[in-house]
């Protein structure tokens, strides 16, 4: 189930207790479920996934929650729940109710292959449109859910204690002013992956592609959409960084059906976002942000 290095980095990331538990959930969920053949698979961020085979449903992943996110634990689970296989990897069996214990055994996807692999930025971007349309549901209990809303809340909480913050917080703050606009708008309340881009997109054996890892949230379909602009600008080079948006944003807006300005908007309160987490664990490129808000002034603003 582990090699010795794995052993070792594992009590390294998240200590012994949770070691031990991992050990003890896993028993627990192979003996329910009938699973052989786990394989760990090296991710070392909130839970412990494992590849496995299953007697009764085949290929599978072993999901066990650390206990360090269990509210998104839940939230994923609930999600595809609702979803069901349709767009997003089926779960099979789940124990999500006691703490310490929390397991979920979802669908395995093979081959696997990320979206991120495709070199084809257009045939990235007709994957992406495909699987977005049509894809936001609205949930059957909102009240679980986190909305996105809150998300930006919990940035501008964060940000306004730090000293060393005050660049973000006058970009965190503007997001907000922009969000509140357009969610006057797109005032839907529909579940939102909250982190659909090129990793969490991957290949069947069919051709099609599934939906991987969903945060859980709620809110209008456009808030959905950034995420996956916002990988693609952080793996851009400065040079080719604001043609290569500002196309795929020309893309988006025709396949989507969503107005160029609120893409852009979005894509500015989700960077502002996102580089509030990365100051949350380390630090934050400010000038990631400022690219995002001169998007939406176009080459007038400075490109």
């Amino acid at each position: 189930m582990f090699t010795e290095a794995q052993v070792s980095r594992v009590i390294k990331e998240w200590g012994q207790d949770v070691y031990a538990n991992i050990l003890r959930v896993a028993g627990i969920c192979s003996k329910n479920w009938k699973l052989f053949d786990l394989v760990f698979f090296e991710s070392y961020s909130m839970n412990t996934i494992f590849f496995c085979k299953s007697e009764i449903y085949g290929d599978c992943v072993l999901k066990i929650a650390n206990g360090f996110q269990d509210r998104e634990f839940t939230w994923e689970y609930n999600i595809l729940r609702e979803y069901n296989g349709v767009g997003y990897a089926k779960v099979y069996e789940s124990n999500i109710t006691e703490v310490g214990t929390k397991a979920m055994l979802i669908e395995r996807i093979a081959p696997g292959t990320q979206l991120h692999d495709e070199k084809s930025l257009d045939k990235r971007l007709s994957v992406f449109s495909e699987l977005f349309n049509g894809l936001h549901i609205k949930p059957k209990n909102p009240s679980i859910y986190k909305k996105y809303a809150d998300g930006i809340k919990d940035c501008i909480g964060y940000v306004d204690k730090r000293e060393d913050c005050k660049d973000l917080l006058f970009h965190i703050l503007k997001a907000k002013e922009i969000y509140t606009s357009i969610a006057a708008v797109y005032n839907q309340e529909l579940l939102l992956h909250g982190d659909l881009q090129n990793h969490n997109i991957i290949l069947r054996n069919s051709g099609k592609y599934a939906i991987i890892d969903p945060q859980g949230r709620i809110g209008a379909h456009v808030f959905d959409v950034p995420r996956y602009i916002l990988q693609e600008h952080y793996n851009s080079t400065p040079e080719e960084r604001f043609d290569k948006i500002d196309y795929i944003i020309t893309y988006l807006e025709k396949s989507l059906n969503i107005p160029n300005d609120i893409i852009k908007k979005c894509h500015y309160i989700e960077t502002a976002t996102f580089e509030c987490w990365c100051a949350s664990v380390g630090n934050y490129n400010i000038d990631r942000v400022i690219f995002a808000e001169k998007m939406m002034g176009g080459r007038s603003a400075g490109y």
